[in-house]
């Protein structure tokens, strides 16, 4: 990545939030970015983009998770060894899912409706897919709500992906998959916007972290059935 991006990022942040907030993310990014060999720094208001479905109104704009939350967040989840099959959704370029491979997930799936992210997320797992062995890699393009949850997993990735109108069916089939499977899953929910629709549909809020105001996360998770 360019110097003169790198800059644009900084500004963006610094202008939209506050510049001590663009200084610790912006290093965050090089040093993430170099630490885990990939490239996956953009802002994209997805306008341009193909995409698949028609929720384009309902997305947020693309933007990686903050590698510093992603850490947190995912180091929590290995530390309590519920590190084993993951969906992200809204993926992007593939960050998380890099993360995630790199915290001991053996299967990473990705979801995301824009061709273009779905394809650079190809292309960086690509980069590093030889460091991780063990770990299945997936990419599927496809809007977020026709997914249909496998009875595996059990961590759920989101970074404030889309609205509230998608979030509530995302949740909807997380919910139908836990019917036919009830097991201890978990959310992990950067800036985490619509929280109160996974509390109403009974998930407890296990883990929160908040720094610089405006970066947080939240692990949210259900009681398993004896």
């Amino acid at each position: 990545m360019s110097i003169r991006y790198y800059l644009k990022y900084f500004y963006f942040i610094g202008t939209n939030w506050n510049f001590k907030l663009a200084f610790f993310t912006l290093r965050q990014e090089i040093i993430g970015e170099k630490k885990y060999g990939i490239d996956t720094i953009e802002l994209n208001r997805l306008k341009t983009v193909s995409v698949y479905g028609e929720n384009l109104s309902h997305a947020s704009i693309y933007q990686g998770a903050n590698y510093f939350l992603l850490e947190k967040a995912l180091g929590y989840l290995q530390s309590i060894n519920a590190n084993k099959v993951i969906v992200d959704f809204g993926c992007g370029k593939g960050r998380a899912l890099v993360v995630a491979a790199y915290y001991g997930f053996h299967k990473v799936t990705g979801i995301d409706f824009a061709k273009a992210l779905c394809i650079s997320a190809e292309l960086n797992i690509a980069k590093v897919q030889a460091y991780y062995p063990a770990t299945e890699f997936k990419v599927i393009c496809d809007d977020a709500i026709n997914y249909v949850v496998k009875e595996d997993e059990n961590v759920f990735f989101f970074f404030n992906p889309f609205d509230e109108v998608v979030m509530l069916q995302v949740v909807k089939n997380i919910l139908m998959s836990l019917k036919k499977n009830q097991r201890h899953i978990f959310i992990v929910y950067l800036n985490p916007v619509h929280k109160e629709i996974f509390l109403s549909a009974g998930f407890e809020e296990e883990y929160y972290l908040k720094k610089f105001e405006y970066l947080e996360f939240s692990i949210l998770s259900n009681e398993e059935d004896e």
